[in-house]
């Protein structure tokens, strides 16, 4: 029997654990769906499925099929956006891969962009010293009119996708320090995600991050939670494991639905 309580909850009586008791409270607001299985039993095959779709590797991920098909508002912040949350459970975790958010056959332009959760959210975002925003605008103009004739010469779609992405680059080195930049939320705010929140890279701060992306019109956030792989010491890692992640999805919803957001966002938690 697991060494933890059940108990019912909300309007339609779903069990959960006691590891979960801010989840627990808001379980009218969540779908617990229970049908879900598969016939591949190991680790890597199961990820590609989970992610996109087909067990081999390789193959575009959700997010980068949603960046094909409905494209992103915000251009001067990328359609997908990945974040690899830090864990306070089992010390040992599955790695974990970029093909996970692939754009597989798809144009490159589509494949997720991992923030980092120490130092620059993306590295290179600051121009070398000596460099000024006038000056790399020129050294980009030169660049893009390089790729242009390639382009022209040699008809390869990629080479778009690159004259795209330097340019993203060009106006993140902008978005991307604003949109890391939690001391703009109330105070309110930072503490219904709970004290983690102001440590950056753990699950708290990115999924701040995800409420801040959704805003502004980034269209797939992927928030990676290692840790739950569990063979043992559940009462000593799952606890800590479970904490991680509690408030601050109970305070994701809850600051999404107030907002009027979680009419059109759809939050999905699984492993």
């Amino acid at each position: 029997a697991s060494p933890f309580t059940f108990k019912k909850y909300g309007r339609n009586g779903i069990d959960v654990s006691e590891l979960l008791p801010n989840l627990a409270a808001q379980i009218d607001d969540i779908c617990v769906i229970k049908s879900v299985y598969t016939f591949i039993p190991n680790h890597e095959p199961g990820r590609n499925l989970f992610f996109s779709g087909v067990m081999t590797s390789m193959r575009p991920t959700m997010g980068a099929w949603i960046s094909y098909g409905l494209g992103t508002e915000n251009q001067n912040l990328p359609a997908f956006v990945v974040m690899t949350a830090t864990w306070t459970g089992r010390k040992e975790a599955q790695a974990i891969y970029n093909r996970l958010w692939s754009a597989g056959m798809l144009p490159s332009k589509h494949q997720g962009v991992a923030l980092r959760s120490q130092g620059d959210p993306v590295l290179y975002l600051a121009n070398p010293e000596g460099v000024d925003p006038a000056t790399r605008r020129r050294m980009l103009d030169g660049l893009n009119r390089l790729n242009q004739k390639h382009f022209q010469a040699m008809g390869d779609p990629e080479t778009q996708a690159r004259i795209a992405q330097y340019e993203m680059a060009f106006r993140m080195q902008t978005s991307v320090p604003e949109l890391a930049n939690l001391a703009s939320e109330p105070k309110s705010i930072l503490d219904m995600y709970g004290p983690d929140v102001n440590k950056p890279g753990t699950f708290a701060a990115s999924a701040l991050l995800a409420r801040r992306l959704v805003e502004r019109g980034v269209r797939f956030v992927q928030i990676f939670h290692r840790g739950w792989d569990q063979h043992g010491n559940l009462t000593g890692d799952l606890p800590n494991q479970c904490r991680d992640v509690d408030q601050p999805c109970w305070a994701l919803i809850n600051d999404l639905k107030q907002r009027g957001m979680l009419d059109d966002t759809l939050v999905i938690w699984g492993g």
